[in-house]
């Protein structure tokens, strides 16, 4: 008796890449090796997490099964008899909408459509317009790929489009893009993230698999904790952990040097004049402008501040970010991309050849995905820079020394949480090579030669660390004249400085005592009159009271 074929055996897999072949000549290679298993399973829906470097192609995993059920409902005399939906759609969760405009972006190259159900699209169909568009969604016609953020997944509206009959049937997979951020933001700011793992348990029928997809997700506590919030845990389902190295960059961590006179910004320039594009990622958006201003003044005449620079934060305009995205790799003026950490995770561009972190951000992962934006072309060696300030080190070396926690008190309890997060510390106090300890943080296959440093593993490109422990060096200045930066001047420094802007020293407090009681005496009090008048002093300085108020003195 003749068995039905499964896409998880060899039939499936000659499936996949036939179709491939035929529907995707751009891909003159065809599939990589390392994303034929995991489609397989999410074919035979199966649930995976997933986890491989940024820049590896992660999206195929939700947009080639697409092109099969297309492909195999066209040319069913081509294949197997295999299951295929009519109109097969995906859903996919992502953080922020740069993300989901990117995907977007990236299906019209597979001659599919998507939607990113955001404030923005709902915006064009409120007030009375919304059944219209619950309706499309439901058909399952228009829009392929629906992108959505976990907000609006919780909404009314999606309650009845995920428990409408057509929408069910032709859901074809279930897709969390940038899960490690499910933990991380889910308990610091976007509590929606939590309810995720709810929404699938509860509306999901048993034939949509879940995707999970990340590049940062570290073996056993973190990994733990993602299936526990997704609902995995006691559930058959598949992990496929890749590595997340980058294998062209060079990674380096620079501690703050200021000299006497000059901006906190200067060393920015360093890296900047080797004319490179370059993204800027900062801790908030307050920075992002102050970078923008400090670039801007030293940019030289006959260059304009507007094309050489852009920023992509929340403060921005859809459109804007829009057309910074789509400037990237387009506009040959554009260098510097200014960028929130929080708004890092979207900017998937091919011609970003730097990625400098100004501040270290809250964790490691957030620091290795920011990174992740530069070096897409393979054949570029790209830099990875943190740039941190030293009084962040003491901390680091507390951790590393001795798991140091501190007691923080608050009004109502003690509460006790750690300095700082042990894969920060731990990277940041690295003396060894920093590709080898993120290859043992993130558990990166091979195990054991992975973590060797750089001259050990035979890696292309070496850690800063390893560079000038083997007294190797790399030039990365192609193009400087393409965009000057002018110098910067240093200011003479002050001779005299005062202690506090705002607070009165011991000394000038007396002083201004003293004065008060000499004006008294001047005036020719007597020991029992009150005399009245006004002290100015400064509402946010010591005394915390109102700029003009009352002053009496009785003798």
């Amino acid at each position: 008796m003749a068995y039905p074929p499964h896409w998880t055996d060899s039939l499936g897999a000659d499936a996949l890449k036939q179709v491939v072949s035929r529907c995707v000549p751009q891909w003159t290679n065809g599939l990589h090796n390392y994303q034929v298993e995991p489609l397989q399973l999410v074919l035979n829906q199966e649930d995976l997490i997933f986890v491989s470097g940024t820049g590896c192609g992660k999206v195929a995993l939700f947009i080639i099964p697409l092109v099969v059920h297309r492909e195999i409902l066209a040319h069913p005399d081509l294949y197997p008899v295999f299951p295929v939906k009519k109109n097969a759609v995906v859903v996919v969760i992502t953080p922020k909408r740069g993300l989901a405009n990117s995907i977007i972006h990236e299906l019209e190259k597979f001659g599919l459509s998507g939607l990113s159900y955001c404030h923005e699209t709902l915006s064009t169909y409120l007030p009375d317009r919304l059944p219209v568009l619950i309706d499309l969604i439901c058909a399952c016609q228009t829009w392929q790929v629906i992108c959505i953020d976990p907000e609006h997944l919780t909404s009314p509206e999606w309650r009845i489009i995920i428990q409408n009959c057509t929408f069910k049937l032709n859901l074809i997979l279930f897709c969390i893009d940038k899960v490690h951020l499910v933990k991380k933001w889910g308990a610091a700011f976007r509590p929606a993230f939590e309810n995720i793992g709810a929404f699938i348990r509860g509306n999901l029928p048993s034939t949509t698999p879940t995707l999970a997809l990340t590049a940062t997700c570290a073996p056993s506590k973190s990994t733990l904790a993602l299936r526990e919030s997704l609902g995995l845990v006691g559930k058959q389902y598949n992990l496929i952990r890749r590595t997340n190295e980058r294998e062209n960059m060079h990674i380096i961590l620079n501690i703050l040097k200021r000299t006497p006179g000059t901006p906190k910004y200067t060393q920015l320039l360093n890296y900047l004049r080797c004319g490179r594009k370059t993204v800027i990622h900062v801790n908030t958006i307050p920075i992002a402008y102050e970078i923008y201003e400090f670039l801007w003044n030293h940019i030289p005449e006959g260059h304009s501040p507007l094309r050489r620079m852009r920023m992509y934060h929340a403060l921005c305009t859809d459109e804007y970010n829009r057309t910074t995205f789509q400037l990237i790799d387009s506009d040959s003026e554009l260098q510097v991309v200014i960028t929130a950490v929080r708004f890092s995770q979207g900017i998937n561009c091919k011609c970003i050849e730097d990625s400098i972190s100004w501040g270290f951000p809250s964790s490691l992962d957030e620091f290795w995905q920011a990174k992740g934006r530069a070096g897409r072309d393979p054949t570029v060696t790209c830099q990875g820079i943190g740039i941190v300030t030293p009084n962040l080190m003491k901390p680091a070396q507390e951790v590393v020394a001795s798991k140091y926690v501190y007691m923080d008190y608050n009004k109502t309890k003690l509460s006790y949480e750690p300095a700082m997060e042990e894969g920060k510390a731990l990277f940041l106090t690295e003396q060894k090579c920093c590709t080898g300890f993120l290859n043992r943080y993130y558990g990166n296959p091979p195990q054991g030669l992975s973590e060797l440093d750089c001259k050990s593993a035979d890696r292309r490109v070496y850690c800063d660390l390893c560079s000038q422990h083997y007294n190797v060096h790399y030039s990365f200045s192609h193009t400087p004249t393409r965009f000057p930066w002018t110098d910067v001047v240093a200011r003479p420094a002050r001779t005299k400085k005062r202690k506090s802007k705002t607070n009165l020293g011991t000394d000038e407090r007396n002083r201004c005592a003293f004065g008060l009681y000499l004006s008294a005496s001047l005036y020719g009090a007597s020991l029992n009159s009150t005399i009245r008048f006004f002290v100015t002093i400064p509402s946010h300085g010591f005394f915390l009271i109102p700029s003009l108020m009352p002053f009496s003195i009785t003798f």
